[in-house]
């Protein structure tokens, strides 16, 4: 059953029309003028509005287009008499869904108005598996600072808003492609592809093609026509990763596609339009580059109609320990082990180091812990940290034997090379994946600790 709101002025028509869609279940608020539908509208929220056009106050879809707004979620057919195709089409521009030209067929009506109510059924229910899907991928966000937080807000706005080109600027393993993802889901572009473009990784010869396609025999290896991802993503979005690597001719031609949003494939000649939404990742420092006329300037302002810029973890400490856990929970299934934790003392370590790789750094150092950790609670002894690379130095030591912090390096080095053995089940090639050194460099370091299997397994 649905509330309709029924707007019509003939007296008889109106009776016959509310009584054929009663019969067919629904609750009907019939209106003889503007005035008595634009009341009912004050209190009630109608599924759908069959909407007269000619009306002793006014004409509909004037009415219409001043509630339009308010009648956002509700289905709207026009009525129409012979002749009103301008009518028509100007409803169909406001928003609405159908129109039936008079003399109206009541069975077609209560027909037309059981599709329209399932198509209008589809639509919130799309709307708001999209809407679980945005705020899904906001709460897999772990953020508590107030810094992180305004990104998110800020990326939100930007979301939902015209704004088809986006910078988004931050040090290497700050979340820049998170947030790249999180402006796609929370768009109304979400059902459309999100496609991601290493710029760095992708050889030069091949990232023309890559962005914009080519025809085939545009050179010696094109056997197909290819699209590329601007127009695989049509509707879309496309993340550009480290635009900063760009060369300049390809500078010049990407700049061309986002201001006219139109671009040939290699090789071609007819211009393709499409409607995407560019997002530009860096952790360079564009404007420098700028300078050094290593990027193009009329690029750079082309990007940063929209900059976002990323804070790095150690201007964000209120989210190490939250990033931490949730790092330790979504692990262990991958690693087949639980944990419950870590020590105050492990947390004290956390906090203090500066992080120079940002939360990849966090996500390394976590799943490291938890393969060398013998406890379920993690420990200090677990944390690997590079302090020389973060310019700091530890609380305290797993152990002190010479005071100060400080700890007998090949000590620390056999402890780690021996539990690395150990969670490895003595395979020396995944022990040295763990340790981050080939195989050669374990194998010498067993040597140099005189560890053999039987020493590196369980005291």
């Amino acid at each position: 059953m649905a509330l309709i709101l029924l707007v019509e002025d003939e007296k008889l028509l109106r009776w016959a029309l509310q009584k054929q869609l009663e019969r067919a279940g629904h609750q009907v608020h019939a209106a003889a003028d503007l005035r008595a539908a634009a009341e009912h509208l004050g209190t009630h929220l109608p599924d759908l509005v069959l909407l007269d056009l000619n009306l002793p106050d006014g004409h509909g879809l004037d009415f219409y287009e001043q509630n339009r707004e308010r009648l956002a979620e509700s289905v709207v057919i026009v009525m129409t008499a012979v002749g009103q195709v301008g009518d028509a089409v100007r409803a169909m521009k406001l928003g609405a869904l159908d129109f039936l030209t008079k003399p109206v067929d009541q069975a077609d009506l209560v027909a037309l108005v059981g599709r329209s109510l399932g198509v209008r059924s589809e639509q919130l229910e799309a709307a708001a598996a999209r809407q679980v899907r945005a705020q899904s991928l906001a709460q897999r966000i772990v953020c508590e600072s107030p810094a992180f937080r305004r990104v998110l807000e800020v990326a939100g706005q930007v979301a939902s808003s015209e704004v088809n080109t986006i910078l988004i600027q931050g040090e290497s393993g700050a979340g820049k492609n998170v947030i790249a993802r999180y402006l796609h889901a929370a768009s109304a572009r979400r059902d459309r592809p999100l496609l991601e473009v290493s710029c760095a990784t992708i050889p030069e010869n091949l990232l023309e093609s890559e962005l914009f396609g080519h025809e085939r025999g545009a050179f010696t290896d094109a056997k197909v026509t290819k699209r590329g991802v601007f127009e695989l993503a049509d509707g879309g979005t496309v993340v550009l990763d480290e635009i900063g690597e760009l060369r300049l001719d390809l500078q010049a031609k990407l700049l061309h596609f986002l201001e006219e949003r139109r671009f040939r494939r290699v090789g071609g000649t007819r211009e393709i339009t499409v409607d995407v939404r560019a997002v530009a990742l860096t952790n360079r420092d564009l404007q420098a580059m700028v300078r050094d006329k290593s990027f193009r300037n009329d690029l750079y302002f082309r990007l940063s109609v929209f900059p976002i810029s990323l804070p790095p973890l150690a201007a964000r400490t209120e989210d190490v320990l939250p990033l931490a856990r949730h790092f330790l929970a979504t692990l262990q299934p991958k690693l087949g082990r639980r944990f419950t934790g870590f020590t105050r003392e492990a947390e004290n370590r956390l906090l203090a180091y500066t992080w120079p790789g940002n939360v990849r750094e966090l996500r390394n150092v976590i799943e490291r812990a938890m393969v060398l950790a013998r406890d379920e609670e993690i420990g200090v002894a677990s944390l690997v940290l590079d302090w020389a690379g973060a310019g700091a130095a530890p609380l305290a030591a797993p152990a002190d034997p010479l005071g100060g912090g400080i700890v007998p390096l090949e000590e620390m080095e056999r402890e780690l090379v021996g539990r690395a053995m150990r969670a490895a089940g003595d395979n020396q090639t995944r022990a040295a994946e763990l340790l981050g050194i080939t195989r050669d460099q374990l194998r010498y370091r067993l040597k140099k600790f005189g560890l053999r299997e039987d020493e590196t397994g369980p005291a």
